[in-house]
């Protein structure tokens, strides 16, 4: 069973329906798009935790990409949200 944060309820995973994947992260670092794909995501996520139907996280990935432009190193990180939901809600795009 999975407590959703600051609440009683439980939702047990023979329940989950319908599960939404959220990236949240930089895996480009040439795309100054990131930003603001970033901040969407993030409001997604916020979105699916916090509204109704409520979703759970049952799930986290975190990736790295290390890429080298001469002498300088940049690592870029996603984290992958996995929000787990007893039906699919009417307010997901199909």
């Amino acid at each position: 069973m999975v407590k959703h944060s600051g609440t009683t309820d439980t939702l047990d995973l023979t329940e989950v329906r319908h599960i939404e994947r959220i990236v949240v992260g930089r895996y480009n670092p040439h795309n100054p798009d990131d930003d603001g794909f970033m901040d969407r995501q993030i409001d997604k996520l916020n979105q699916y935790l916090y509204a109704t139907p409520k979703g759970t996280l049952i799930g986290k990935d975190t990736t790295f990409k290390v890429f080298k432009f001469g002498e300088n190193t940049v690592v870029c990180q996603q984290v992958a949200y996995h929000i787990g939901f007893k039906r699919k809600p009417t307010s997901l795009p199909r």
